[in-house]
């Protein structure tokens, strides 16, 4: 069903490394070809194969979600919410790729842009999140939230998280946001430490448009993609989000089940 499939490891980690050469014999082994370099993936892979962890694979969603390659992760790292494949069993499981048993998800990303006067400072993707947060002092930010260019509210805080559903079980559920289920077509705004009882997590349809106007950063804000990238928000700086164009394909075990992964990972209803 794959010819040729692209391996990406995680960078100058040795175990990720053992684990894709362990990986690469058993691909040629069953006669499958094998590309490492990203402009040989671009060009000639029909699956990816990540070794690593979450933060491997967002960066990889990222990098290729405009090639429509779909993804496996094998989970070298603490969580695995994406990369679900235990190293374990990545030899049985790819080999259950390899024959066609598998389940295929589709993930939607969001698209942002910093903007000043109407001017397009930068763009950038996120799977899981956008954070707008306040430098390391702690002094509040002060923005002011749109959405399909309606004012919903003016807000100090210290941030603002924008989040996929994907992104739901990460740095927003600990921020007090909701679990999203993949399907779910939407976008969830959690605020962090806003300075009222009165602001909770929203949600919204996926196809919204998102603007947060800085209206007050006297010690300089922090828009973040993904926990990865990082770029500094001065005052009078927009911040614009909606789903982008394109979306990923994730491969899991022919047996996934969010909900098990939910209670594997968070321990969700167990009793103490």
């Amino acid at each position: 069903m794959f010819n040729t499939i692209g391996i990406i490891t995680k960078p100058n980690d040795p175990r990720s490394d053992d684990k894709a050469r362990e990986l690469i014999t058993l691909l040629k082994d069953k006669n499958v070809a094998v590309v490492q370099d990203d402009k040989q993936i671009t060009e000639q892979a029909d699956l990816i194969i990540v070794v690593g962890g979450d933060g491997s694979l967002l960066n990889t969603a990222r990098t290729f979600v405009d090639k429509k390659i779909p993804i496996l992760g094998i989970n070298l790292g603490r969580l695995g919410f994406l990369a679900d494949v235990p190293v374990t069993n990545m030899e049985e499981i790819v080999s259950e790729v390899l024959n066609g048993d598998f389940t295929k998800e589709e993930r939607r990303l969001l698209s942002c842009q910093v903007e000043q006067d109407g001017k397009i400072l930068g763009q950038f993707l996120a799977l899981n999140d956008a954070v707008v947060h306040r430098t390391e002092t702690l002094k509040m930010i002060e923005f002011d939230l749109f959405i399909d260019d309606k004012f919903v509210s003016n807000q100090r805080a210290d941030g603002l998280i924008i989040t996929t559903p994907t992104g739901s079980t990460a740095y927003a559920l600990s921020s007090g946001g909701p679990i999203m289920h993949p399907g779910v077509d939407a976008i969830g705004l959690v605020s962090i430490c806003p300075h009222t009882m009165s602001h909770r997590p929203l949600l919204v349809p996926g196809d919204s448009e998102i603007v947060i106007k800085v209206k007050n950063s006297e010690d300089g804000a922090i828009v973040s993609f993904d926990g990865q990238t990082s770029v500094p928000i001065k005052t009078g700086q927009d911040i614009r989000l909606h789903q982008y164009s394109s979306a990923i394909d994730l491969l899991h075990p022919k047996n996934y089940d969010y909900f098990e992964i939910i209670r594997s990972k968070l321990h969700w209803g167990t009793k103490l």
